[in-house]
């Protein structure tokens, strides 16, 4: 729990910095960068210095994530942040901890409403590959619902991390293996670099030189 303590410390204190460019991402424990050495080694805090990188711009991120929430919670709590800001960059990935604990119809319903609240532009990941077993399963129904309601808003740009995660390796997860380390983290932030880099190449205009990791 300290350890989830203080990613949400950094977090809070992270959203206080300003930046021209404003970058709003909303989840679970992935978001927050659960299991990475430090909570900006997750995908959210290697994704700022791409940007970063990409812009040329000093980036503001709001990460209104929480560990352990489920698509319901996201809707409850933290879609409202939607209208406090305007951001450049909204990124979402939930759906983990439904899985083998949501009912199909009931997941289908509350991601319906992520997606229709969620404005154009906005990048939508379907769930991570659970490595097999029951859950395993119920991810992989999940994660084909993700995908066919994202299809149905043409406004959001689905980011394929089930396909980034499938086949990780052992030394790629953290102690207790529920969640990515450092190199793990690197297969979600290059699926939704996939998707985000053309988006802020078309801004720009081909202004700034493309980074590599």
């Amino acid at each position: 729990m300290r350890t989830i303590d203080d990613h949400a410390v950094y977090w809070r204190a992270r959203a206080e910095q300003s930046g021209e460019f404003c970058y709003l991402a909303l989840g679970d424990s992935l978001t927050q960068g659960y299991g990475a050495s430090a909570p900006d080694r997750g995908y959210v805090g290697q994704l700022v210095e791409l940007v970063a990188q990409r812009t040329g711009a000093p980036v503001r991120v709001v990460n209104r994530s929480v560990c352990g929430a489920t698509v319901r919670e996201l809707v409850d709590e933290q879609l409202p942040q939607l209208h406090e800001l305007k951001p450049d960059l909204v990124t979402v990935c939930i759906g983990a901890n439904d899985a083998a604990a949501t009912p199909t119809e009931q997941f289908r319903k509350a991601f319906s409403t992520v997606c229709e609240a969620l404005p154009a532009g906005a990048f939508v990941t379907d769930i991570p590959d659970f490595q097999g077993g029951h859950a395993g399963e119920q991810a992989r129904g999940l994660a084909a619902v993700c995908r066919e309601l994202v299809g149905a808003h043409p406004g959001l740009v689905p980011v394929a991390v089930e396909a980034a995660t499938t086949g990780m390796a052992f030394n790629e997860f953290s102690d207790g293996f529920a969640h990515p380390d450092d190199s793990g983290y690197r297969r979600y932030t290059s699926a939704f670099w996939a998707a985000i880099e053309p988006t802020l190449r078309e801004q720009l205009g081909g202004r700034s030189s493309t980074p590599t990791r």
